[in-house]
């Protein structure tokens, strides 16, 4: 018999928590889909990390105000963050791996603008030290 710790208890409350209302916040602007046809995935696997693991297949979803809204779920939960991986269509072309870091109080911006669609390339994070890029 596994005896599961409060603190374990608690987390996996959180990241339930979480996962829940990261959900709600990204179905009001595209589909979940674990096969890439969707707009974004949200892992479904709790791994025990305070960390929320996210696909965006659709760049639209890197929009600033959907991303303060993420990063708003986490005012409560300063232990944690959101990782957001760009994993949309490239039309062929390699594109490097690349996202977003979002904490309750910072996002950490690791895009490559140069490997964006040009109506992505201006996008900037308020609390974000512009971009993997930048010089």
């Amino acid at each position: 018999m596994v005896m599961t710790s409060e603190k374990e208890r608690r987390q996996e409350a959180e990241w339930q928590e979480l996962h829940d209302r990261i959900t709600a916040v990204l179905d009001q602007y595209g589909r979940k889909d674990p096969f890439g046809d969707g707009d974004y995935w949200l892992v479904d696997e709790n791994w025990g990390w305070r960390d929320l693991q996210l696909g965006f297949q659709n760049l639209a979803l890197l929009q600033p105000h959907i991303i303060k809204s993420l990063q708003a779920l986490l005012a409560g939960h300063p232990d944690w963050q959101i990782t957001i991986e760009v994993d949309a269509p490239d039309g062929g072309t390699s594109r490097p791996q690349m996202g977003l870091v979002v904490f309750h109080d910072e996002i950490v911006d690791e895009l490559q603008r140069d490997h964006l669609p040009e109506p992505y390339r201006s996008l900037r994070y308020e609390g974000s030290d512009g971009g993997a890029d930048e010089p």
